[in-house]
């Protein structure tokens, strides 16, 4: 799937979504079941390491409430390249997990609430 402007792409269960590059420069969203020895699928983890990849500093990882450390690794990837990384603000979240396990490895660039995360990201865009 080509990736385009207005267009949300939702991985389902089951499967991770990656980004790619293809020879001719389209970026493209694809569903792969690998890897296969991730505890979590689909993972936020392969998503932001795919983008990183892709994007490199113009990559925007956005971690919100979520149970454990699904998101940690793939920030550091998007950190990694420059990039940037927003968590979501405790305060806001139903389970601080895996926005708490990215702030606490210094991977944040800001932590945001909820009502305040749409702003965040055109602020950066």
């Amino acid at each position: 799937m080509v990736l385009e402007p207005g267009t949300v792409w939702i991985a389902p269960a089951g499967k991770h979504l990656i980004l790619r590059r293809d020879p001719d420069g389209q970026v493209r969203a694809d569903l792969t079941l690998d890897p296969r020895d991730t505890p979590h699928r689909p993972s936020v983890d392969v998503l932001f390491t795919s983008a990183a990849k892709v994007f490199g500093a113009r990559t925007l990882g956005i971690v919100m409430t979520g149970m454990g450390a699904d998101g940690r690794d793939g920030a550091a990837w998007i950190k990694a390249r420059g990039g940037t990384v927003l968590t979501e603000a405790e305060a806001t979240c139903v389970v601080y997990g895996m926005p708490r396990s990215v702030m606490e490895a210094g991977l944040s660039d800001a932590s945001v609430p909820l009502e305040r995360m749409a702003v965040a990201i055109m602020e950066r865009l």
